[in-house]
C-alpha cells in the first residue's frame, strides 16, 4: 500500500471509529487460519497475507461475534475470504425468500414496484450517520416487495397448473 492510501486508509478509520475485527478480543477466531491468500509454496517462495478485512465500528464490536476464514470457495478464488457473525437480534420477514429473484425485474410491473419501494418516500441523506439507518429501512422495503411479488408469483403459478390439470381431467 501506497503512502498517501496508507495514510488516507488510517484517516478514515479514526474518523469512522472503524476498528479491524480480526484484532479483537471479543471476536472469536473461528479457524486457524491466519492469513486470507496463501500461494501453497513452503520456505522462502512461500508468499501470505490478509487481504480481505473487516472494519467495523464500536457499536458491532460491543455486540460481539465470531470471524472465520472460508475455505469452501477455494476452487473458484485464490483466496480464502472472511466470513463474520456478529452476535445479536437479526429481524428478517418470515419465510423470506431464499434469493432475490431478479426474474421480477423483467416484468415492467414487477420492476416499477421494486422501484417504488427502493426509491421510498423519503430522499437519501445528505450527512454520514444517516446513512446506515437509511440503507437498512430502504433494504428492508425492497426484500419486503420482493417477498410479496415471489409469493404472488407462486400463487399465480399454482392458479395455471390447476386450471391445467382440471382441463385434462375433463379431457
Amino acid at each position: 500500500m501506497h503512502r498517501r492510501e496508507a495514510a488516507s486508509w488510517h484517516h478514515m478509520t479514526l474518523h469512522y471509529g472503524l476498528v479491524d475485527a480480526w484484532r479483537l478480543n471479543y471476536f472469536c477466531k473461528m479457524s486457524k487460519k491466519e492469513y486470507t491468500y496463501d500461494n501453497g509454496r513452503s520456505g522462502v517462495a512461500s508468499a501470505v497475507s490478509r487481504i480481505d478485512k473487516f472494519m467495523i465500528s464500536q457499536a458491532i464490536d460491543e455486540r460481539g461475534g465470531k470471524i472465520e476464514t472460508s475455505t469452501s470457495v477455494r476452487k473458484l478464488l485464490d483466496h480464502s475470504p472472511l466470513i463474520i457473525t456478529v452476535w445479536g437480534q437479526h429481524t428478517a420477514p418470515n419465510n423470506p425468500p431464499r434469493f432475490f429473484d431478479t426474474s421480477l425485474l423483467s416484468d415492467e410491473k414487477s420492476k416499477k414496484e421494486m422501484l417504488e419501494a427502493w426509491d421510498g418516500n423519503r430522499p437519501p441523506p445528505s450527512n454520514d450517520q444517516d446513512w446506515s439507518p437509511w440503507l437498512e429501512a430502504t433494504i428492508g422495503r425492497v426484500v419486503h416487495c420482493n417477498t410479496r411479488l415471489v409469493r404472488a408469483k407462486k400463487r399465480a403459478q399454482r392458479t395455471r397448473v390447476r386450471t391445467h390439470a382440471k382441463k385434462i381431467q375433463l379431457a
